[in-house]
């Protein structure tokens, strides 16, 4: 076919599009049946953690390993100075990767087999260094190699998840997805996290002796293989729908669209300040303050029905607000409910506070919980719709997808927070609160108290901080529905013209 026959026919199809008057991706279904189920079943199962037990927590670290905190924290910085290094190179490799199975297949694929070694090494971790008597320095070096093993796996084949992003243009129907999807996940979440509470308060208040080290390696396997399991029939069934531009960007060119794009910035610059958890553990405080790991579950059954409720709310707060309101409403009812917990928890002082007492701080916590549920669907709906939103904003106004350029860039100023978040918050633990580390460890009167203060207190400063810059947030209704629809014919025309070279 010659140039100019090719041309006519783009030309063609990109008329008979534009002369449709309903937007394709409003009405359109992308998905087939065992794709959906698949994602369904994928998002749902990866709701199962162990929550505030699981293996990236401070719980897990410096109680069932042993970790010391300090020692960890300064382990955890050059951690993240390597991860600022190998993010730019796996960015530029993963945005210009151009296959006919798309850009983010192969990464699918080439990270399944590396994923399930280090998923599997580490659930059994504790095991390991139970076995081999490994003292703290030991512990603490097998844990770091883990560590790097698993950064670098990320960064060089985490481009498969992207796919979530791209495996429908119609966000119509990703976001049904996602609330399906969430609504499942919420059935069974919390089991993994309740039955490694309970163990552990039993352990706590003396009512059982068990090697905890191994019961919570055998708990972390069973639920590991449960969650990995649909993600590995994701990764066979899923397509890539969203066309790429014929030729990417350059590197430089990708990382300054991130600078034209508003929406971007803001909600970059809304998790930086949002997340300066300047903070000793929640979990730590549960357990070794509290002596009640299961408050937060006990506090959340009040809550329960409500949270099932926001559900189809939430598909109605989608229609009628914007991105925009729904996000500022949601973090505000996080912020009233963790500063009503820590205001209850200060009254009676360091010596006869509430912060020691198992009722007044459940009750506290119920109290917060039912007015965080009221917009619990809508927070786990717009989180991952404002992500999308903004990477589809900057496709809109460059005329190309970088998700690994702008995840990079967004991402950066997050991990230099996070190094040297890491190294202010194990010094509080360990020096300003005074925190043993160790399963049988006690703590003193002033521990608990500094724990409780850091726990909760400064967290509050920026959690408000990082509402402010969301009021600034430029997508209202009106322009989501024009920006959808431009994209819709513009991914239309690169399909074209796509079918016509084949």
């Amino acid at each position: 076919m010659s140039e100019e026959n090719k041309t006519t026919e783009v030309h063609e199809r990109e008329y008979v599009f534009e002369m449709n008057e309903t937007p394709a991706y409003m009405n359109r279904m992308f998905c087939s049946t065992k794709e959906r189920v698949a994602y369904i079943l994928k998002c749902a199962a990866s709701e199962l953690s162990m929550g505030k037990y699981d293996t990236n927590s401070e719980l897990f670290m410096y109680k069932i390993l042993g970790l010391d905190a300090e020692a960890h924290g300064n382990a955890a910085v050059g951690l993240g100075i390597y991860d600022l290094f190998n993010d730019p190179l796996s960015a530029v490799i993963i945005d210009k990767m151009r296959t006919r199975w798309g850009k983010f297949k192969p990464f699918q694929y080439l990270s399944l087999i590396p994923s399930l070694i280090i998923g599997f090494v580490t659930c059994i971790l504790p095991i390991i260094c139970d076995s081999y008597a490994l003292d703290a320095a030991q512990r603490l070096i097998l844990y770091m190699i883990l560590s790097y093993i698993g950064e670098t796996i990320g960064a060089f084949f985490g481009g498969g998840g992207y796919i979530d992003n791209v495996f429908t243009p119609n966000p119509n129907e990703r976001t049904s997805l996602l609330v399906s999807s969430r609504f499942a996940g919420d059935l069974f979440k919390r089991l993994p996290e309740q039955i490694a509470g309970v163990i552990f308060d039993l352990v706590a208040n003396g009512k059982i002796k068990i090697n905890l080290a191994r019961v919570f390696s055998g708990m972390k396997l069973w639920w590991w293989v449960i969650i990995t399991i649909p993600g590995i029939i994701w990764i066979f069934v899923s397509k890539e729908r969203v066309p790429q531009s014929e030729k990417p960007p350059k590197i430089m060119k990708g990382m300054f669209s991130v600078f034209r794009n508003k929406p971007l910035l803001i909600y970059t610059l809304t998790g930086f300040v949002g997340g300066i958890d300047i903070a000793t553990s929640e979990s730590l405080y549960y357990d070794s303050v509290l002596k009640f790991n299961m408050i937060s579950t006990i506090a959340g059954i009040p809550g329960m029905p409500i949270s099932y409720a926001s559900y189809p709310w939430a598909a109605k707060f989608r229609r009628r607000f914007s991105t925009k309101f729904l996000w500022i409403a949601q973090s505000g009812s996080i912020f009233f409910s963790e500063g009503f917990f820590f205001l209850v928890g200060l009254i009676g002082g360091k010596k006869n506070g509430f912060y020691k007492k198992k009722l007044p701080m459940t009750l506290a916590m119920c109290v917060g919980n039912c007015v965080e549920m009221v917009f619990y669907a809508t927070k786990k709906i717009v989180d991952a719709e404002i992500n999308y939103e903004v990477l589809d904003y900057c496709e809109w106004q460059n005329g190309y997808r970088v998700e690994a350029t702008v995840n990079l860039l967004t991402g950066y100023l997050n991990k230099v927070r996070g190094i040297a978040l890491t190294k202010i918050n194990s010094l509080l633990l360990a020096r300003w609160a005074g925190f043993e580390s160790g399963i049988t460890a006690i703590q003193s009167e002033e521990t608990m108290w500094r724990m409780f203060i850091a726990a909760f207190g400064p967290r509050l400063i920026f959690d408000f901080l990082g509402m402010i810059p969301m009021f600034f947030y430029n997508i209202d209704q009106k322009t989501r529905d024009r920006m959808y629809l431009d994209l819709e014919r513009t991914r239309a025309a690169t399909a074209a013209r796509a079918k016509v070279e084949e």
